[in-house]
């Protein structure tokens, strides 16, 4: 059973019923947090929820009013054709988001990246957000877009942002078979229980304060020699992983 926090925030979570968001909002009910989705279909652990898509700019002000945190996890989560497909949910949606956020007075902005944003580094070892980024496709760079975006937001508009560059997050058994295939799956292995963790552990965090952004990959624990630099998140945030490949899925890994 969860613990509840001393410091419950009103929160909303885009993307809420979906693969991350699912858990997220349990998670954080759990901890005591009032939770706010906005989706495409309503999320049956909440009570509140608005429907409606993230291009919608009115359903977009109508989730965030009088929320203190926002999570952002709605977009199109793998490439696709830039124009017809990603433009939308992960460009102009990702903008209605940062806009209403400011309009409507949230405190702290969270926003997801993707470890895709690294994925043309070429890098050996350790890998660290001051590498800067290597986008290979077009739904990377939306990812590289939304990381700048929010930088800004926090730097001109006094939100505090946190900017989540997401591990390998096996959303059924066929994804988790296809992490295992690859060298370094397991050490960027994010599971459902971690990503639950992680993302209260946003909210919850003073840090970063007002007008300061800050990016971070998370991750569970990584089997091995570890292939992300998880101590920003550690530092900042508090987060520690829990688990370890294959633990923390609700599902068969194989």
């Amino acid at each position: 059973m969860n613990a509840k926090t001393p410091t419950p925030h009103r929160v909303l979570v885009t993307g809420a019923s979906g693969a991350i968001g699912t858990p997220v909002c349990r998670h954080l009910l759990g901890r005591g947090h009032q939770v706010r989705g906005l989706a495409l279909e309503a999320n049956t652990d909440l009570a509140d929820s608005v429907i409606g898509d993230l291009s919608d700019l009115d359903k977009v002000h109508e989730a965030v009013a009088d929320m203190h945190t926002v999570i952002h996890l709605g977009a199109y989560p793998n490439n696709a054709d830039f124009l017809n497909v990603l433009l939308e949910p992960n460009v102009r949606g990702l903008y209605h988001v940062c806009a209403a956020a400011v309009a409507a007075g949230v405190q702290r902005l969270v926003i997801a990246s993707s470890l895709q944003v690294i994925s043309g580094l070429g890098k050996k070892g350790l890998i660290r957000v001051e590498d800067g980024a290597a986008p290979t496709n077009h739904y990377a760079l939306t990812k590289v877009w939304a990381e700048d975006l929010g930088e800004m937001y926090a730097r001109v508009h006094e939100l505090s942002v946190v900017l989540v560059r997401i591990g390998w997050f096996p959303r059924n058994t066929d994804e988790a078979r296809h992490l295992a295939q690859y060298e370094h799956g397991p050490s960027v292995y994010f599971s459902h229980g971690d990503a639950a963790h992680f993302f209260a552990c946003c909210v919850e965090s003073p840090s970063p304060g007002p007008g300061e952004s800050l990016t971070v990959f998370a991750t569970s624990q990584p089997t091995g020699t570890p292939r992300l630099d998880l101590s920003p998140a550690r530092a900042t945030l508090g987060y520690k992983p829990r688990d370890t490949w294959p633990e923390g899925m609700p599902f068969p890994h194989k």
